[in-house]
């Protein structure tokens, strides 16, 4: 952000140096009398407007910044009156643009208003043709930063809800495992006295809430990163499962999206939570497979009954959506007394 405020500091400052270069040496448009003093002044509070608006942001919304950019724009929108040129039409065009995308509309609304109305009466009063084509632009301006504007705030949202939907199934999954294994401890107490057995549950219990603290952990860097490589994701699964598990990966691991990466963590957590449920005390296989252009994830168990469910609370069908969305490929199947949960992903 910092470097990005100072990049377009300097090339405020130095748009700034050119337009006043070739209006003063150029265009003779400045003198120190009648007409030529007036633009000469207006020319000057504009420029104070624009360096004040470069130096307090350019980005931000405080009123400080705000304030430079009304003033901006309407000292632009006086100069363009006085000088109709489109050398000089950037001070408005830029405020406006800036007032859709970053102010609240009781404000950019009002100034973009403002300023079109200036250059409206400067048509109507004969000040030159040009002042209607600048005050449309001026409208367009505003109206393509509202535009940037929706579209950042939507995607803004799309993002927090899939941090939140992450972050519930996480959360859910790893809580609901935890209670289930203290109560089965207290269940071990209460009608056997069992303590061997009690404290195996409680042990598995730990084991649960490491994982989970580490898979939220993985999961909030992961969203913050936006890459992730799936190993350590995978690994942390196997220890959880508390089932034999093997893996195995052909082809040169690379990181994966987030979005992606968190869906191919998702499948193999409801298969492995699906192989320990109907086959408990079994062996599964999982396989990575890296391709020039794809990740093919495959789960491959033994069955207890041929189960065709997928467990942990999410089911088949939003195994196979979260997989689609992010344009994969899954099928599933028995076969000889092993399940397989195969998907191919983007990567």
């Amino acid at each position: 952000m910092l470097v990005r405020q100072g990049f377009l500091r300097i090339a405020a400052i130095a748009g700034l140096a050119f337009v006043l270069w070739g209006e003063t040496t150029h265009s003779g448009i400045v003198g120190l009398h009648g007409h030529l003093l007036t633009t000469a002044i207006v020319l000057a509070v504009t420029a104070l407007g624009w360096i004040g608006w470069a130096l307090a942001g350019p980005l931000g919304t405080s009123p400080v910044v705000t304030v430079f950019v009304c003033w901006t724009g309407l000292a632009g929108s006086v100069l363009l009156f006085v000088h109709p040129a489109p050398a000089v039409c950037w001070f408005t065009v830029f405020a406006c643009l800036d007032a859709g995308a970053t102010r609240p509309a009781r404000i950019g609304l009002p100034l973009a208003g403002a300023c079109c109305a200036i250059l409206v009466a400067g048509y109507l009063l004969g000040r030159g043709d040009l002042l209607a084509t600048l005050a449309a632009v001026t409208g367009v301006a505003y109206v393509v930063g509202t535009s940037r504007r929706d579209h950042a705030r939507a995607a803004t949202l799309a993002e927090r809800g899939r941090i939140a939907a992450e972050l519930h199934d996480i959360l859910g999954h790893s809580l609901s495992a935890l209670s289930l294994q203290i109560e089965a401890a207290s269940a071990a107490l209460d009608t056997a006295d069992d303590r061997e057995r009690a404290l195996a549950h409680l042990t598995r219990a730990a084991r649960l809430t490491r994982s989970g603290q580490e898979e939220t952990v993985a999961a909030v860097r992961t969203l913050r990163d936006g890459a992730v490589g799936v190993h350590d994701l995978v690994r942390n699964l196997i220890d959880a499962s508390g089932m034999a598990v093997g893996l195995t990966v052909h082809g040169k691991p690379r990181p994966l999206s987030a979005a992606t990466g968190m869906a191919v963590y998702r499948l193999l957590q409801e298969a492995l939570t699906n192989a320990s449920k109907h086959a408990p005390g079994g062996h599964a296989e999982v396989i990575l497979s890296y391709l020039p252009d794809r990740l093919t994830v495959t789960v491959d168990n033994a069955t207890a009954g041929g189960a065709d469910v997928v467990s942990g609370g999410q089911g088949l069908p939003v195994m196979r959506e979260r997989i689609t969305r992010i344009g994969g490929t899954l099928a599933t199947g028995a076969a000889g007394g092993r399940w397989r949960v195969e998907a191919q992903v983007p990567a």
